[in-house]
């Protein structure tokens, strides 16, 4: 038995981006917007708020691609950990960004409207990476969670 591969719909009226204006080197990719007939992409939207603008055939490669940079930035997150623990307070300019884009994988893969217009195997390997990434940021953010526990012991 052949399987034909899966011919992803590119999204129409979005974009995964960096930001334009970041000059730090942290900011994660976004869901660009494109604002009416311009052609520049340049309102920042979560991927559930893309999703939502686009048709239902562009869903699937829109998860795929946010999955893809996902397992990119854990990647990195977990090299730079390797490299450079932080110190007492971990790499939380690390962890949470990682965090956050984790979320809005999360938040579209969890059962509602969005997992049921998407395959199953996109769904679990999303899960997969949602997993793997909350994993990396928590170990990122573990002497940050320290610190403040002993803050907040110290204020009581």
């Amino acid at each position: 038995m052949t399987t034909t591969p899966e011919v992803l719909t590119q999204p129409a009226r979005h974009v995964l981006a960096l930001p334009e204006d970041c000059d730090c080197g942290m900011c994660t990719p976004a869901w660009m917007r494109r604002r009416g007939k311009q052609k520049r992409y340049s309102e920042p939207v979560s991927l559930a708020g893309a999703m939502g603008r686009e048709d239902h055939p562009a869903w699937p490669g829109m998860v795929a691609q946010h999955a893809a940079c996902l397992i990119a930035l854990t990647t990195a997150a977990a090299r730079a950990m390797t490299a450079d623990p932080g110190g007492e307070l971990g790499a939380p300019e690390v962890g949470l960004p990682v965090l956050m884009f984790a979320g809005e994988l999360a938040a579209v893969v969890q059962p509602g409207e969005h997992r049921d217009q998407l395959p199953s195997s996109l769904v679990a390997a999303s899960e997969q990476a949602v997993t793997t990434a909350t994993l990396t940021a928590a170990g990122c953010l573990a002497g940050l969670v320290d610190a403040v526990q002993t803050l907040s012991a110290l204020a009581s």
